[in-house]
């Protein structure tokens, strides 16, 4: 949840400090290498001065995350019958978002984030979806799951490159261990040969494996009104809504 929401210079911050400087800071600096000590030594500002802009952290993160993700949007296609191309082309700016940027991906996954940017995204997504024939909680859960995917996989890929830089520890190993016999030479040749195998030509694979696995719209979508506003202060579960 945003702190400061609106931006706007609470009372007793100083006022040749901004919420827009701090987060240009912060994306200078970025995810990886993101401290409060950091960002105020960069600003020439006092560490504590930042809290009257961001609550901590993980607060400032978000911010630098949806500044990461604007206009990522554009990506979609007009065309609601190139539902899958559009995704496609999503999946592969969030990948170089997250190649851009180390430490994105993971803080990406382990955060409910609800910036400006990513409502925008999110909902731009989702009207694609819903144009295209999807009911909007499938759509939701179509644009959700894509997300944990990709982010996933560049989690995964930033964690393992230096094994994939120099796999010769991890080839000795399989070696060792195929061996004692624990794992045939099958298992252990497949390993190595992920390992030694281009980002591209994994990310592809796995992008093809997901978007055939998603279900095609339904012929008789119903949709009672495609335009409807939620009113987000009232949850709503199976139609039921959680509280008064």
């Amino acid at each position: 949840m945003t702190y400061a929401a609106d931006g706007q210079r609470r009372r007793g911050r100083p006022p040749r400090l901004s919420r827009d400087q701090l987060v240009d800071a912060a994306c200078e600096l970025g995810i990886e290498n993101l401290t409060m000590a950091a960002v105020a030594e960069r600003l020439g500002v006092t560490h504590q001065s930042l809290y009257g802009w961001v609550q901590d952290r993980d607060e400032l993160i978000d911010l630098v995350s949806d500044r990461l993700i604007e206009g990522l949007e554009a990506v979609i296609q007009t065309d609601p019958g190139a539902w899958r191309e559009s995704l496609r082309a999503l999946a592969d700016g969030l990948r170089e978002v997250s190649r851009r940027n180390p430490g994105y991906a993971i803080a990406a996954l382990v955060r409910y984030r609800t910036g400006p940017a990513q409502l925008r995204l999110d909902e731009h997504v989702v009207r694609h979806l819903v144009d295209a024939g999807h009911e909007p909680p499938t759509a939701q859960r179509i644009y959700a799951d894509l997300n944990v995917v990709v982010l996933g996989w560049a989690a995964r890929e930033e964690a393992s490159a230096p094994l994939r830089l120099h796999p010769e520890a991890v080839f000795e190993v399989l070696a060792t261990t195929c061996n004692g016999r624990p794992i045939g030479h099958i298992a252990a040749s497949a390993i190595a040969a992920d390992l030694t195998t281009i980002g591209d030509e994994r990310f592809d694979f796995l992008m093809r494996s997901f978007l055939a696995g998603l279900p095609d719209p339904p012929e008789d979508k119903h949709v009672d009104d495609a335009e409807q506003v939620i009113d987000v202060r009232v949850p709503v579960v199976s139609g039921h809504a959680l509280w008064p």
